[in-house]
């Protein structure tokens, strides 16, 4: 539905720390040649300082810039603020939803399953669940995955978990569940377990070698191999410090001008820089050669 390499997109802002849409026209027009879907304001769009209306401003901004889906992240562990996200959100005819698991109040697995089964009833849209317990403190468990699974328009996982033998234990109970590795590096392997892309940061920089990758790996896995280690260390740089820090500063190398941040985060100090600067071009001057 949504392809194998879903961009979650960061949201360029200007020097006054308000959204820069001449830049965002121009970031928008970059995934379209590296990306079969886009996700806005996600973690990676720096979704807790966005006010509703900058998520209903972007949205629209992206669905009338873009042929590709456009899917939105409603992120809250306030119950009626998702539901009012979503039913705003709606009206903006987005492609879908990814919606992460309710964080810091740690809800057990019954009541996550009641979480995303009430969001999943208020729309007709298709849902992605967003599973990443380093960011929430609570990890939505495989059991609670599958029984999801079996609602009509939830259609798939982002999982961002350091146990990639989770995603056997989802496709063990539900072999035909679309699964997308929340994690550029885990990517691969994740494919070698039934997953079917990735919701990806770094295809801001390598998306149509990440895209060969996943579409090499079933008739041409050693390939794929070359393409994962081709693009290793840019998967590591540009997580070197907390996402979306290290892309940002990236994009400036392919020329947009998108490296605010705002606060709490701050752009990329010179030691980053310097690392991420060498990874990027490297990597270029393989691709054009």
């Amino acid at each position: 539905m949504f392809g194998n390499v879903i961009t979650a997109s960061i949201t360029p802002f200007d020097e006054n720390l308000k959204i820069n849409y001449k830049e965002f026209e121009k970031l928008i027009k970059h995934l379209e040649e590296n990306s079969d879907s886009i996700l806005v304001f996600g973690t990676t769009g720096e979704s807790p300082t966005l006010t509703l209306e900058e998520k209903i401003q972007i949205a629209k901004f992206a669905k009338e810039t873009t042929k590709l889906p456009v899917i939105v992240n409603i992120s809250s562990n306030n119950t009626e603020k998702s539901l009012k996200e979503m039913e705003e959100l709606e009206k903006t005819n987005v492609d879908g939803f990814l919606i992460t698991t309710p964080y810091y109040n740690k809800p057990p697995q019954d009541a996550l399953y009641d979480y995303f089964s009430l969001l999943a009833s208020k729309t007709t849209k298709p849902i992605i669940i967003y599973n990443i317990p380093s960011r929430t403190g609570v990890d939505l468990e495989p059991k609670t995955i599958a029984e999801l699974s079996k609602i009509k328009n939830i259609v798939g996982l982002k999982q961002s978990h350091s146990d990639i033998t989770k995603i056997s234990e989802i496709l063990h109970l539900n072999p035909n569940f679309t699964i997308y590795s929340g994690d550029d590096i885990l990517t691969l392997p994740a494919l070698s377990l039934g997953a079917k892309g990735v919701v990806s940061v770094c295809s801001h920089i390598a998306g149509k070698m990440i895209k060969r990758m996943i579409t090499l790996f079933p008739t041409n896995p050693d390939e794929s191999k070359k393409i994962h280690y081709q693009l290793y260390r840019l998967f590591k740089v540009l997580f070197i410090t907390t996402n979306p820090i290290p892309v940002k500063y990236a994009l400036t190398l392919l020329g947009l001008d998108v490296n605010n941040l705002r606060p709490p985060l701050r752009k990329a100090n010179k030691e980053e820089m310097e690392k991420i600067k060498e990874v990027v071009q490297e990597l270029l001057t393989q691709v054009t050669k």
